[in-house]
Protein backbone atom coordinates (compact mmCIF):
# COMPACT_ATOMS: atom_id res chain seq x y z
CA UNK A 1 0.00 0.00 0.00
CA UNK A 2 1.35 3.36 -0.66
CA UNK A 3 1.64 5.67 2.02
CA UNK A 4 -1.28 8.51 2.39
CA UNK A 5 -1.01 12.02 1.90
CA UNK A 6 -2.68 12.47 5.66
CA UNK A 7 0.13 9.98 7.48
CA UNK A 8 3.03 11.09 4.80
CA UNK A 9 5.22 13.76 7.09
CA UNK A 10 6.44 14.90 4.13
CA UNK A 11 2.88 16.91 3.80
CA UNK A 12 2.41 17.55 7.70
CA UNK A 13 2.70 21.53 8.53
CA UNK A 14 5.30 22.40 11.41
CA UNK A 15 2.28 22.57 13.84
CA UNK A 16 1.62 18.70 12.89
CA UNK A 17 4.28 18.12 15.51
CA UNK A 18 4.08 19.37 19.16
CA UNK A 19 4.78 19.13 22.66
CA UNK A 20 2.35 18.41 25.53
CA UNK A 21 2.97 17.94 29.16
CA UNK A 22 2.45 14.67 30.47
CA UNK A 23 -0.41 14.22 33.11
CA UNK A 24 1.01 12.29 35.30
CA UNK A 25 5.11 14.09 35.94
CA UNK A 26 4.55 17.14 33.92
CA UNK A 27 7.43 16.81 31.66
CA UNK A 28 7.51 17.29 27.56
CA UNK A 29 6.05 14.69 25.60
CA UNK A 30 6.79 14.87 21.26
CA UNK A 31 2.99 14.02 19.82
CA UNK A 32 2.17 13.97 16.22
CA UNK A 33 -1.48 14.62 14.93
CA UNK A 34 -1.84 11.20 14.27
CA UNK A 35 -1.03 10.10 17.91
CA UNK A 36 -3.93 9.13 19.72
CA UNK A 37 -1.93 8.31 22.68
CA UNK A 38 2.06 7.91 23.65
CA UNK A 39 3.80 6.51 26.31
CA UNK A 40 5.64 9.04 28.40
CA UNK A 41 9.91 8.68 27.72
CA UNK A 42 10.18 9.76 31.45
CA UNK A 43 7.55 8.30 33.64
CA UNK A 44 6.19 5.54 31.57
CA UNK A 45 2.41 7.25 31.78
CA UNK A 46 0.13 7.22 28.84
CA UNK A 47 -0.70 10.80 27.31
CA UNK A 48 -3.61 11.10 25.60
CA UNK A 49 -3.54 13.05 22.55
CA UNK A 50 -6.62 16.26 22.63
CA UNK A 51 -5.51 17.70 19.39
CA UNK A 52 -5.27 14.16 17.04
CA UNK A 53 -6.55 14.56 13.61
CA UNK A 54 -7.51 10.98 11.77
CA UNK A 55 -10.17 12.58 10.32
CA UNK A 56 -9.02 11.42 6.93
CA UNK A 57 -10.64 7.64 8.52
CA UNK A 58 -14.59 9.13 7.78
CA UNK A 59 -13.86 8.59 4.42
CA UNK A 60 -10.58 6.70 2.93
CA UNK A 61 -11.50 3.42 1.76
CA UNK A 62 -8.22 2.32 3.02
CA UNK A 63 -8.88 3.19 6.88
CA UNK A 64 -8.97 0.27 7.57
CA UNK A 65 -5.81 -1.17 6.79
CA UNK A 66 -3.70 2.01 7.36
CA UNK A 67 -4.85 2.52 11.08
CA UNK A 68 -5.47 -1.04 11.87
CA UNK A 69 -8.13 -3.02 13.22
CA UNK A 70 -8.15 -1.66 17.05
CA UNK A 71 -7.40 1.97 16.12
CA UNK A 72 -10.14 1.75 13.30
CA UNK A 73 -12.81 0.12 15.84
CA UNK A 74 -12.10 2.88 18.17
CA UNK A 75 -12.83 5.34 15.56
CA UNK A 76 -15.90 3.81 14.42
CA UNK A 77 -17.01 3.50 17.90
CA UNK A 78 -16.78 7.11 18.35
CA UNK A 79 -18.39 8.07 15.25
CA UNK A 80 -21.22 5.79 16.67
CA UNK A 81 -21.51 7.66 19.57
CA UNK A 82 -21.73 10.96 18.50
CA UNK A 83 -24.18 9.42 16.19
CA UNK A 84 -26.42 8.26 18.47
CA UNK A 85 -26.23 11.78 20.42
CA UNK A 86 -27.12 13.24 17.23
CA UNK A 87 -29.86 11.02 16.67
CA UNK A 88 -31.24 11.20 20.74
CA UNK A 89 -31.46 15.41 20.50
CA UNK A 90 -33.64 14.55 17.48
CA UNK A 91 -35.48 12.81 19.70
CA UNK A 92 -35.79 14.76 21.97
CA UNK A 93 -38.37 14.49 25.01
CA UNK A 94 -39.93 11.37 23.73
CA UNK A 95 -38.45 8.70 26.40
CA UNK A 96 -40.02 5.49 24.74
CA UNK A 97 -38.33 6.02 21.56
CA UNK A 98 -34.97 7.34 23.54
CA UNK A 99 -34.57 4.27 25.40
CA UNK A 100 -35.98 1.80 21.85
CA UNK A 101 -32.75 3.81 20.45
CA UNK A 102 -30.26 3.19 23.43
CA UNK A 103 -31.41 -0.01 23.69
CA UNK A 104 -30.36 -0.79 20.06
CA UNK A 105 -27.54 0.83 19.96
CA UNK A 106 -26.29 -1.51 22.63
CA UNK A 107 -27.23 -4.47 21.04
CA UNK A 108 -26.06 -3.52 17.70
CA UNK A 109 -22.73 -5.68 16.69
CA UNK A 110 -21.67 -3.82 13.44
CA UNK A 111 -19.37 -1.59 13.44
CA UNK A 112 -20.26 0.25 10.51
CA UNK A 113 -23.80 0.76 11.59
CA UNK A 114 -25.90 2.95 14.42
CA UNK A 115 -28.13 -0.13 14.61
CA UNK A 116 -29.48 -3.00 13.26
CA UNK A 117 -32.85 -1.70 11.26
CA UNK A 118 -33.93 -5.70 11.35
CA UNK A 119 -34.22 -5.57 15.75
CA UNK A 120 -36.48 -2.11 14.51
CA UNK A 121 -38.25 -4.30 12.38
CA UNK A 122 -38.84 -7.00 15.10
CA UNK A 123 -41.02 -5.01 17.18
CA UNK A 124 -43.33 -3.97 14.43
CA UNK A 125 -45.85 -6.15 15.05
CA UNK A 126 -46.34 -5.33 18.72
CA UNK A 127 -45.74 -2.31 18.81
CA UNK A 128 -46.39 -0.84 15.26
CA UNK A 129 -47.15 2.90 17.28
CA UNK A 130 -43.71 3.32 18.53
CA UNK A 131 -41.79 1.75 15.44
CA UNK A 132 -43.77 4.11 13.55
CA UNK A 133 -42.45 7.64 15.98
CA UNK A 134 -38.81 5.86 15.91
CA UNK A 135 -38.93 5.59 12.28
CA UNK A 136 -40.20 9.04 11.77
CA UNK A 137 -37.35 10.30 14.04
CA UNK A 138 -34.74 8.26 12.36
CA UNK A 139 -35.91 9.77 8.64
CA UNK A 140 -35.07 13.03 10.57
CA UNK A 141 -31.65 12.58 12.07
CA UNK A 142 -30.85 11.09 8.30
CA UNK A 143 -31.97 14.20 6.46
CA UNK A 144 -29.95 16.37 8.70
CA UNK A 145 -27.11 14.24 8.65
CA UNK A 146 -26.88 14.92 4.99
Amino acid sequence: MQTCPGRSRQFWRPEDIYDLPCPHCGREVELFKTDIERRCPHCGGTVLNPRADLSCAEWCPSAKECLGPVLYGRLKEKEREEDLERLLSVVGEDEEVRELFLRLFRENRDPERLFDPDLLKELEGERPDLVERATKYYVEFRKKAG
